[in-house]
């Protein structure tokens, strides 16, 4: 079923017409997919919240680009993906359209004009009371469970995550709307779940956000994210470490390299990031540190060693990713870190 109305939408979040106080009493939103935040989904984008060219989040960061609107729930690689995340309703509501057969594709590789509005990909919308309206957009090619005109509760499955529409990687676009009920429009306001209607501090979550509480706790702002670490034997690709394809923990001991990597979201210059590798005695055998040059919302770096001349020692070896980022002139100490062990064999 094609859905024309299932487009991203056009007005912004500092454009909206609606009066604050003319807004009817939103539902409390539950998490739209079903995933540990930190360990498996990150989100990568905020809502935009700034009416020129430039992007800014509710907190006054850079974690969006210029019009987005909606917040983005990205999973750990397409191999995650194919094993399926689950996206349910995040709110009691009735399904206003769907779309469920296009290509789970990174838009790059395609003609731009097969996606042409029709850039949420496969997704579901749904009319909440109130005059409230979410939307669903980047699911897998035909995981989609409801239909137009279904009631659904919340929490109920709509389908998988994917990677459809105008999107790079696998993730989940949510997008909360406004539109007032008496009137026939079929587009709403968009509305950022982290501030709600209104709120009296700019780079504040608003005194009513729209997430339920007991969701809200688990949405701590991160300010940068180690999403993914682990071991190749040949210098990864960015396209590679994305589709999951490194996430073998078994090596050869004829391996040629032994190279420790990692994705990490939301890096600023100046950004120092260390990779340590440790033998299965525990003896660092490798350290390096590179400095970040620009600020980007998605890297993949790598860093290690060539086989000596002799095999690897068999055994398990412990990879170490740190970032540090100074902070009004202080250090900020070593917390983001992971992870990663393999065996060589």
């Amino acid at each position: 079923m094609r859905l024309k109305n299932l487009i991203l939408l056009t007005c912004f979040v500092c454009a909206s017409p609606v009066l604050a106080q003319d807004i009817q009493p939103a539902p409390k939103f539950a998490l739209p997919i079903e995933c540990e935040l930190g360990w498996n989904c990150w989100i990568m984008n905020y809502v935009d919240h700034d009416a020129t060219d430039n992007a800014q989040d509710y907190s006054c960061n850079k974690q969006t680009y210029n019009a987005h609107k909606g917040t983005d729930f990205m999973i750990r690689n397409a191999k995650d993906m194919q094993a399926g995340v689950v996206v349910n309703a995040a709110a009691d509501g009735v399904v206003l359209g769907v779309r469920k057969d296009m290509k789970d594709i990174d838009y790059r590789t395609r003609d731009r004009e097969l996606i042409r509005r029709k850039e949420c990909g496969n997704g579901v919308r749904i009319r909440h009371e109130n005059g409230w309206v979410t939307m669903y957009c980047h699911m897998k090619r035909n995981s989609v469970k409801v239909k137009k005109g279904d009631k659904v509760k919340t929490g109920d499955m709509l389908g998988m995550v994917g990677n459809s529409g105008l999107t790079i990687y696998p993730h989940l676009h949510f997008q909360v709307e406004y539109i007032d009920p008496s009137s026939q429009k079929r587009r709403g306001a968009i509305v950022d779940p982290f501030v709600g209607v209104a709120r009296n501090d700019l780079c504040e979550q608003g005194e009513k956000p729209l997430w339920q509480d007991e969701v809200l706790t688990k949405l701590d702002y991160q300010a940068v994210s180690i999403i993914d670490t682990g071991f190749a034997a040949t210098r990864p690709k960015t396209s590679g470490i994305a589709a999951g394809l490194y996430d073998d923990e078994t090596l050869s001991i004829r391996a040629p390299q032994l190279l420790l990597w990692a994705r990490i979201l939301h890096v600023k210059k100046g950004d120092q990031v260390t990779f340590a590798i440790n033998d299965p005695e525990g003896e660092e055998i490798f350290s390096y540190t590179s400095e970040i040059e620009k600020d980007q919302a998605h890297v993949a770096l790598h860093a290690g060693m060539r086989r000596p001349s002799y095999n690897w020692e068999e055994g398990l070896y412990r990879g170490e990713i740190k970032l540090l980022r100074q902070t009004d002139g202080e250090n900020s100490g070593g917390i983001y870190k992971s992870e990663a062990r393999i065996f060589m064999r």
